[in-house]
């Protein structure tokens, strides 16, 4: 029995929720990334004594939140990150472009593999910069890379960074060590600034191994690592991540490009104090959230198990699930209608993934045991039928 409490609902409408407020009606709303829980109850606490006393003026980071930081790699991952390649930012998605900006020309070009989180692909067309496509290829229900087709891709002359989603989203899958070294030796032999979109790393279920991506590469190689605690431990609006970049030059051309928008000034008060309370007590807190969400993960595969045309891709980490709905050879359009209208559970449209992601949808299992199971009994009452 968890010391923490997951299956209480807490009310999120009108709190102003990107998630909730999408949702009309009977709808249950498992679209949006982020969880219905509240936070770790030590970081809540941190919050309320920094509330408490009351001046919120210019702040900059002190020393124990790169070793809260260092020492949470270092015991989670086994990676002795070193402080000085730390820069805390208000975002991955940020830090991906500001990373882009510094380190690329406009019309390099970048990998990325399909299907892929839409606004990693936004990051790359809106900063001038070419999407080069590297299609996962799904068989027997688990994504897998096409190596032939990435060295291809990594071999063109415009081609001059790679954007690894690690674990992926949309599907949840964790790469191997050995995958990663093949991926870090061909961006070796091609010159390629890899950068590792690390935030989904922090709930892994048992039948998994996340390994970062730090593990393979060596020294000397052009590589950055994103994360922080926005996904596991659900403080997505706070607006605080870690981007790690041990190559000097790399690292000095991010912060540089930091100061031409006054990013590197000063850093959110209370993202700070989150962050650091995360990393420095929030271990049982996560464990405990992971044992939850794989519960919900087997309520949502033995609901969905008998249905002919609706598989779980069994994601090997965070609170995301992919469905292949192919098989109903439904347009997306109708698909989505079916789920949001019809069963009532809002859901992300596999297409907004790219074409790639056609004929499938995204679901959040981050909400209470209760919901999942409603949201699982009317997905397939609608969809035995298909």
């Amino acid at each position: 029995m968890s010391d923490f409490d997951f299956d209480t609902p807490v009310e999120r409408c009108d709190t102003g929720s990107m998630k909730w407020d999408v949702a009309s009606g009977n709808q249950i709303p498992m679209g949006i990334a982020d969880m219905d829980f509240r936070a770790a109850p030590v970081i809540i606490e941190a919050l309320r004594q920094r509330l408490d006393h009351g001046v919120f003026g210019y702040t900059d980071k002190t020393p124990a939140l790169p070793e809260a930081v260092c020492e949470w790699t270092s015991a989670r991952r086994g990676w002795d990150l070193d402080s000085t390649w730390v820069t805390t930012c208000s975002g991955v998605m940020p830090s991906i472009a500001h990373v882009l900006r510094s380190a690329l020309q406009p019309g390099d070009g970048v990998i990325v593999h399909t299907p892929a989180f839409r606004p990693i692909v936004e990051a790359v067309l809106s900063n001038g910069l070419q999407v080069v496509e590297n299609a996962l290829q799904l068989v027997d229900g688990r994504y897998e890379i096409d190596f032939d087709a990435l060295r291809v891709a990594a071999s063109g002359s415009d081609t001059k960074a790679f954007i690894l989603c690690s674990p992926h989203n949309p599907s949840g899958r964790v790469w191997s060590k050995s995958e990663l070294e093949e991926i870090a030796q061909i961006a070796r032999e091609c010159d390629l600034i890899v950068i590792s979109d690390e935030i989904h790393c922090e709930i892994v279920f048992p039948w998994a191994h996340f390994t970062t991506y730090a593990h393979v590469a060596h020294a000397g190689d052009r590589f950055v690592v994103c994360f922080g605690p926005s996904k596991g431990f659900n403080l997505a609006t706070l607006r605080m991540s870690v981007t790690a970049i041990p190559h000097d030059e790399l690292r000095e051309g991010f912060r540089r490009e930091l100061e031409t928008v006054n990013a590197d000034f000063g850093v959110n008060a209370l993202g700070a104090v989150t962050m650091q309370a995360a990393y420095s007590s929030g271990g049982p807190w996560l464990d405990a959230l992971a044992s939850y969400l794989e519960r919900n993960l087997d309520t949502l595969t033995l609901g969905l198990g008998e249905l002919p045309k609706v598989r779980v891709v069994l994601p090997d980490a965070s609170f995301l699930v992919w469905l292949d709905c192919r098989e109903a050879e439904l347009s997306d359009d109708e698909l989505r209608r079916r789920f949001e209208d019809i069963a009532e559970v809002v859901v992300e449209p596999g297409i907004s993934f790219g074409p790639s992601g056609s004929g499938f949808v995204r679901i959040n299992i981050g909400t209470t045991n209760a919901r999942v199971a409603e949201a699982t009994e009317r997905i397939a009452a609608i969809a035995t039928s298909w």
